[in-house]
């Protein structure tokens, strides 16, 4: 079983008049519900955004997102971002009403995990990081990159842990973590380094930054959406 099927079985019965009730049905007592999996989602964004907000470095940055991948996965497939939750959409493995609902928790949690630290940190005396963009670099470059890079983030991650070839593998959450760490190092200090909506808003908001604000979100889903139509025309029909 792949990281993603305890997300999809429990889609193909959903009616117009019952959705919810359809989507919080449990196919047996190993699956989560759908307020399981929210959570679980919350949980791992806040995290994720926490450290991000207390200024760890890509290895640290791509470690949280790795231990919660691990740790999450079973839960809810820990996509942990919007743009991860878009691509695996148009993979046809969530539907549209619980990926909306993933992104929904995600967001929550990343402005609580924006919180916790922003009240940490001025007790000490220091600021929250957020994402920025470089004041040499233009937009549309930083735009560029957000969706790059969050492109091969989708990709890994529709790759390592929604087929059937990869199934039952022990590394995801390492691979997945390590393309941020590396995405992180190598573009963090041109656009900032968001590769996630929910973190790329929440932080900025929290810091009352507004300029450029929508590259994290136009970036990043662009990116998320490309991964899902390439990985549409590369896989292997039996993928479907």
């Amino acid at each position: 079983m792949n990281r993603f099927d305890i997300v999809q079985r429990a889609e193909g019965d959903e009616e117009s008049a019952g959705l919810l009730s359809s989507i919080n049905t449990k196919q047996n007592s190993a699956e989560s519900n759908i307020y399981q999996q929210m959570t679980a989602e919350a949980v791992g964004t806040l995290f994720l955004t926490a450290v991000i907000a207390m200024g760890a470095d890509a290895l640290g940055i791509g470690s949280i997102l790795a231990v919660m991948i691990f740790a999450l996965g079973h839960v809810s497939g820990a996509h942990l971002n919007p743009a991860v939750t878009l691509a695996v959409f148009i993979r046809g493995k969530i539907g549209l009403l619980r990926g909306l609902l993933y992104m929904v928790a995600q967001i929550a949690g990343a402005f609580l995990g924006a919180l916790v630290p922003m009240l940490v940190l001025d007790d000490i005396g220091e600021k929250v990081s957020y994402p920025k963009v470089h004041a040499d670099v233009s937009v549309g470059i930083a735009l560029l990159v957000e969706a790059v890079f969050t492109f091969a983030l989708a990709t890994v991650v529709l790759n390592v842990a929604t087929t059937k070839a990869q199934a039952g593998n022990s590394f995801f959450g390492l691979a997945i973590g390590l393309t941020v760490t590396a995405a992180a190092k190598a573009a963090g200090h041109i656009s900032g380094g968001a590769f996630n909506p929910a973190v790329g808003l929440a932080l900025p908001i929290f810091r009352e930054y507004y300029d450029d604000i929508w590259v994290y979100a136009v970036g990043p889903l662009a990116g998320g959406a490309l991964a899902g139509a390439l990985f549409m025309f590369t896989a292997k029909r039996d993928e479907f």
